[in-house]
């Protein structure tokens, strides 16, 4: 009897030593695939999608690091390690490393979106990180109200007062929105109001007086924007609403900055609409629409042309085509036929293709 639970104990023990080895050896197998996947997930450290930014990264591990541009992938010098939990969101944007306040330590810019989290619900969140007594900590945890995300973040290095204006997806699908980062009041500003933008803002200093305008590229073609295009102005603290400069009609459609008279300077070109932001214009002819040149004098946008569209039946709302210097138009607006426009001795003259008899820069046919 005592042989036999011996050798029954000996037998366990075997077996046991049997499993033993391929349970470690899936158990290895089981880590590095998960270390590989890991790897694959998040290989490449995050490069700071805002121009301006000193030369930094965002690690896997949430470090962020001042890299040495020749070797971008190498962390040269910590200066924050982010919660692990902005790693783990959904979505998250390294902007970078950028001196805001301009006292001579830049902060560190992030976002993340964690539409699960009951903590932020859907919003972005946006984190600023500052030196305080020697060490980089968090400064500032803002959230902005988002549908989604459509991240996007410029910072502007504008004396005395640098600037960092962050997109997210604001109204669903309409389009996005524009917030300032306004670090004396400590609060992210929505700037861009009801004008959802399609595309991403441009920054220029249209008026010269060294702060760049931002012209917001809207959704007018289905009056969803409150404006298919508006420019912003630096006031001092915030920005306001500096064209259009009227409160009620004509609605604007779609606008863009050139330079028509070659001066130098750009001018802003709009397709204007009558009946204002509320009117069905599926079966309107073009003839009622009117294109509006905008001059900058003494920094004031001043309307200095303005032709009424000739008849033409269209499907679409218009597409802007800037022509090279010496061909025939200096504008072609392209709706089911092209319009050539032309601007000089401070008129613009717009004709139709069978006048003009134009190429069409884009090919849309009535059924």
């Amino acid at each position: 009897m005592p042989d036999s639970i011996l050798s029954r104990k000996q037998v366990s023990v075997k077996l046991t030593r049997l499993h033993v080895v391929p349970l470690l050896f899936i158990g290895l197998c089981l880590l590095f695939s998960r270390e590989s996947l890991a790897a694959q997930g998040m290989r490449q450290p995050l490069a700071p999608q805002a121009k301006e930014s000193l030369p930094s990264r965002l690690f896997p591990d949430g470090s962020v690091c001042i890299v040495d541009e020749k070797k971008p992938n190498v962390c040269a010098k910590q200066l924050v390690k982010v919660d692990p939990s902005v790693m783990k969101a959904h979505s998250h944007t390294f902007y970078g490393v950028f001196d805001l306040d301009a006292d001579g330590s830049s902060e560190i810019f992030l976002d993340y979106w964690s539409p699960s989290s009951k903590r932020d619900g859907d919003n972005v969140v946006l984190l600023v990180y500052k030196k305080i007594r020697g060490k980089y900590r968090q400064y500032l945890r803002l959230k902005a109200q988002s549908q989604g995300y459509a991240p996007g973040g410029w910072f502007l290095n504008e004396k005395p007062h640098p600037k960092a204006i962050f997109m997210t997806r604001y109204g669903g699908s309409s389009g996005t929105g524009l917030f300032y980062l306004n670090l004396n009041k400590k609060s992210l500003d929505l700037i861009s109001g009801d004008i959802y933008l399609e595309g991403r803002p441009v920054f220029e200093d249209l008026d010269g007086d060294g702060m760049a305008e931002i012209f917001i590229p809207g959704r007018g073609r289905d009056r969803t924007s409150e404006a298919g295009a508006a420019i912003l102005h630096w006031n001092g603290d915030g920005y306001d609403l500096w064209w259009p400069n009227w409160h009620s009609g004509p609605y604007v459609i779609h606008a863009q900055l050139t330079d028509l008279d070659k001066d130098g300077r750009k001018e802003i070109v709009a397709v204007l609409d009558p009946e204002g932001a509320s009117g069905n214009r599926s079966d309107v002819r073009v003839g009622r629409r009117e294109l509006g040149i905008w001059k900058i004098e003494n920094g004031t946008p001043i309307l200095a042309a303005k032709s009424e569209l000739p008849e033409s039946e269209y499907l679409a709302e218009p597409h802007f085509s800037w022509m090279p210097s010496g061909k025939t138009n200096d504008i072609n607006l392209s709706y089911t036929r092209t319009l050539g426009c032309n601007y000089a001795d401070g008129k613009v003259i717009c004709q139709d293709e069978k006048v003009l008899d134009l190429q069409t820069i884009e090919s849309r046919k009535i059924p």
